[in-house]
Order: structure tokens, then sequence, then C-alpha cells
């Protein structure tokens, strides 16, 4: 069975960063696990990596989708599957990186999908739910509930996981690496992060909207995207009050993502709060020579 590793983490972790430096020091590329950054046009609100990192090491499935078009589970983890192939058939590692836990789950576990075909009496019971009972289903059921909790996601969500037949057939042997924060210190990366793109995600979502993207397929492309239109459409006193809204409900975010990760099997954490930056990699190298050399 042939090898990857997985790089997993809360937002603003460093998984990208992480993922990288382990690429290039094991003649590696690699796999996005971000359920945003499949779509082009949407950079800072998605948090991708620069055109020069992309360049330093190949990236796949990045930029892969038009705006305004569904990109199912099933959609994702066949192009997964044929990255993945195509990185193993130049005899490179492949680097599953993102923060999409059911993206990277589904090649992972090796989910068996098949193509989403529409199931009208499902979406009628579920659309009679409330949109907390709806997120109850998600929690009972183990489903990623990320980005913006409208009760048209969330059916999605719920939709798209359902489709999954059983038992699993897992395709590859896999290290999974995890980058852990202690809560105070990742809600501090956190904000950093938000400041750091603030300007340019506001320019990004202008522009879009300029060019006539759907407001509303925009909205349920994750907080930033929503919080960007919503200040764009006058709904706060000033960037100030914007950023604390949306930094609030980043540190939301990053509570359920933390919950979905509770629940993941075979994953080597390292606590980043407690290790340089310097040592982490160090440790995750080290992780990663020991599993290439296993038989």
């Amino acid at each position: 069975m042939e090898k990857i590793i997985s790089v997993i983490g809360l937002t603003s972790s460093g998984k990208s960063s992480l993922g990288i430096a382990l690429a290039k020091k094991f003649n590696g590329e690699i796999v996005s696990a971000d359920s945003r950054q499949v779509y082009r046009g949407l950079d800072f609100c998605s948090g991708k990596v620069s055109k020069q990192e992309q360049f330093e090491v190949p990236h796949h499935l990045i930029d892969v989708q038009n705006l305004g078009k569904q990109f199912t589970l099933y959609d994702y983890q066949t192009k997964a599957y044929a990255a993945i192939e195509e990185i193993l058939a130049k005899k490179k590692v492949p680097f599953l990186v993102g923060g999409t836990g059911l993206y990277s789950r589904s090649v992972v576990e090796g989910y068996d999908l098949s193509p989403i075909l529409p199931n009208e009496k499902l979406r009628a019971e579920l659309e009679t739910k409330s949109l907390n009972e709806l997120k109850e289903i998600c929690l009972e059921k183990n489903i990623s509930c990320e980005g913006e909790q409208t009760k048209r996601r969330l059916i999605r969500q719920i939709e798209t996981s359902l489709n999954q037949k059983s038992p699993n057939k897992p395709k590859y042997k896999v290290l999974q690496i995890g980058i852990f924060y202690e809560r105070a210190d990742i809600y501090k990366r956190i904000g950093i992060r938000l400041k750091e793109r603030l300007k340019n995600m506001i320019a990004e979502i202008s522009q879009l909207l300029s060019q006539g993207e759907d407001k509303e397929f925009l909205k349920s492309l994750g907080l930033e995207a929503k919080y960007v239109i919503k200040f764009l459409d006058g709904e706060f006193s000033s960037e100030d009050e914007f950023f604390e809204e949306l930094f609030k409900e980043e540190r939301h975010f990053a509570k359920r993502q933390q919950t979905w990760y509770n629940k993941e099997q075979n994953v080597v954490w390292l606590n980043a709060s407690k290790l340089s930056e310097e040592n982490l990699k160090k440790e995750a190298t080290k992780l990663v020579s020991e599993f290439l050399e296993q038989n």
C-alpha cells in the first residue's frame, strides 16, 4: 500500500507552512484539503498560499472550480485521488494539507462515495428541521459543519455525507500529523492573521461582486466572505466593529473545528504551544522520516 502524509489542524495553526517545509524536505507535492481553496478568485478569504510558495512546491486542488458552481465531497475525493496517483507516479511523496476535516478524512479513511443524485424526500424532511436541529444531526452523525451555518448549507452537507456507502476502503497507508495550540495561543494567531488579511479580503470581495459573482453563493463560502459582504452592505458602523465581530465568529469556528478533530483517530498531535517553530518542524520531520522508512 502506497504512503501519504496528512497535515491537519485548526484555522491559523500553520498547516500550510509545515506542509511546505516537509514537502521540500522529502521531495513531495501538496494536495490541498480545503473546501474554499478549490475556487478561482477566492484567494485571501480562503487563505491560499502565495504564488511563490506554490512555485516552490507544486500544489494540487487549488483553483480548480469556478465560483458559482458546487464542488461536492465526491468531486474532491475523485480529484484528490487523481492528484495523489500523479504524484506517486513521479516517485514523489503526497502531502495532504488542509483544514476541511471531511475532505481529508474522505481520503485518509477511503470513503466509498458515489456521485450525488437529488434526494427530494430527504431534502423535504430536512427542510422541516430548525437550524439547531440540523446542527444536532451533524453532531450525531459526525458530519463536518464548516463554513457559514445556514439551513441551506447544512442540508447540503448532510445530504453529501449520507451519500457515503459502507464500509470505507482506505487506498493508502497514512501518517496523520496534527498541529495543536492551547486556546489562548490559537486565538492570538487567528487575530493576527485576520488583521493581516482584512484589507485584501475587502478588496477581493468588492472586485468579485463588481464582476457579477452571486452574493449568496459567496456568503456560503465561509465566515470571511460573509462578513466582508455584511461590511460592504453597511451592517457595521466601522471597520473596527466588523473586525471584532468576525474575530469572534472565527474563534467560535475554531471551537467547532476542535470538536471535530477530537473525534479523529490515529493522529499524532504536536503541541505547538510548547514547541518553537524550529522544533515543531524537527518533530514532524522525524515522524515523516520514520514513517517513510517503514516497510
